[in-house]
């Protein structure tokens, strides 16, 4: 490699000392320049594109090898920021650190706090493991009740039925174009029975996108997602399989969901319906 870049800068070396002598020869006209006195002239053009020539090689060698080296730089203080940031969430929530360890070893295959190409049982799992350091659940289940039987995710919800927790709360933010599912399960007395006896003492609550858009307007409809201890963060982007996870506060987007919730409930608005424990049945008007 280092032949053939020496064989390189000697080219363009001729090459410009070709180039100056064709201009001397121009400017100086074609029956003055072939003389003995022109001769030194001549060896001075030559000379000195050989130099310019060297001089283009050079400097366009050293270009490339700046470019190479930020681009060095670059990704190395991108890694030292990750590890850094990485370092950060291990030691502000040490409770949960066994599971930010495998998040983190994870998406260090692709981009920090995003592991993509995440399936269902993969989500799940890593759900489970935040559950057994944790003393508190938020969720936003973005499928109907049935969703957790048709996926065999009894593994999951059992885990956290027998963790003991402050609080535990779920709510169904529902597609419209799932919402006639959603009003079939709560009708569906085995559906009900499968979600409370696998899932064990969870606050559930259910709305459709459309009534969540109009109660909670400042806030985005989210991704389906598990909050622990109001800081752990994973999310889940069902339709392109990504698992996201990161380390929020009481501002984030979706703290407040849970606090708007709250809110409407403390002024009697029911935006957020109660899953039943059974089905209810109404009662149908005497003719």
């Amino acid at each position: 490699m280092r032949d053939v870049k020496v064989w390189r800068l000697a080219g363009v070396a001729a090459l410009g000392a070709v180039l100056v002598d064709v201009v001397l020869i121009v400017s100086e006209g074609l029956e003055n320049t072939f003389t003995v006195s022109r001769l030194p002239d001549h060896l001075a053009a030559i000379a000195v594109g050989g130099l310019l020539g060297w001089m283009y090689e050079l400097l366009r060698e050293l270009s490339a090898a700046t470019m190479s080296s930020l681009r060095d730089i670059s990704s190395l203080t991108n890694k030292i920021k990750y590890q850094d940031d990485a370092l950060s969430m291990l030691t502000t929530c040490p409770r949960h650190n066994e599971v930010l360890s495998e998040l983190i070893g994870a998406s260090m295959r692709d981009n920090f706090r995003n592991v993509p190409y995440v399936g269902v049982g993969e989500y799940l799992r890593f759900l489970g493991k935040a559950i057994d350091h944790s003393n508190g659940f938020q969720g936003i289940q973005r499928k109907p009740l049935s969703w957790f039987r048709d996926t065999s995710a009894n593994s999951y919800l059992e885990g956290l039925r027998d963790h003991r927790m402050a609080y535990k709360t779920r709510i169904f933010v529902i597609d419209e174009a799932d919402v006639s599912r959603m009003e079939q399960d709560l009708q569906d007395p085995e559906i009900l029975a499968y979600y409370w006896t696998h899932g064990g003492e969870v606050d559930s609550y259910w709305l459709s996108t459309e009534q969540f858009k109009q109660y909670c307007p400042r806030l985005a409809v989210p991704d389906d997602f598990a909050l622990y201890d109001g800081m752990l963060l994973i999310a889940y982007d069902t339709d392109r399989q990504i698992l996201t996870f990161n380390l929020v506060d009481e501002s984030s987007h979706e703290r407040q969901i849970f606090a708007a919730q709250r809110n409407l409930a403390s002024h009697g608005v029911e935006a957020f319906r109660k899953i039943p424990r059974e089905v209810t049945r109404y009662a149908t008007p005497a003719s």
